[in-house]
């Protein structure tokens, strides 16, 4: 799934690692694991936590840095659609008003006569929805467990 989020494979399987284990994990561990080099591992860690999902925690009487994820996916699912907005959606906006504000001051020069802003107008209104969209999910609250859902046991 990291792949539809824009998250690549190794950081998506360490995430999901640290998502379904009962306790931290060490950067060996993970390695181990997932059969992946620990310097990747260290990188891909390093993006998660730039992304807010994953955080470094102390294990009492060890001096390795261990790693937990967020278990609140609806929390993680914000942080990672704020990241593809922030990384996809708003670029491809400024460029679209770029380009209307570009035919606005050109006027009816011959380049630009042929484009139809009413179009560029069309297609920045679609992405300012989804943008809206984006911010609504973004920002909306979690939404208590139903009764129907089990409750967390411990292993």
């Amino acid at each position: 799934m990291g792949s539809c989020w824009g998250v690549g494979k190794v950081m998506a399987e360490i995430q999901a690692l640290l998502y379904l284990s009962a306790r931290p994990l060490s950067l060996e561990e993970m390695a181990d694991s997932l059969k992946i080099s620990r310097s990747n591992i260290s990188l891909n860690v390093r993006g998660l936590q730039d992304l807010g999902v994953v955080k470094k925690v102390i294990v009492p009487r060890d001096r390795k840095d261990y790693y937990t994820a967020e278990d609140d996916v609806a929390k993680v699912a914000r942080r990672l659609a704020g990241e593809k907005k922030r990384r996809e959606l708003d670029p491809a906006l400024r460029v679209v008003r770029n380009a209307i504000s570009a035919a606005d001051t050109a006027g009816s020069t011959e380049h630009l006569a042929a484009i139809d802003t009413r179009r560029l107008y069309k297609l920045k209104q679609l992405m300012e929805i989804i943008a809206d969209i984006f911010d609504s999910f973004i920002e909306a609250e979690p939404s208590k467990p139903r009764p129907e859902e089990p409750a967390a046991t411990s292993r």
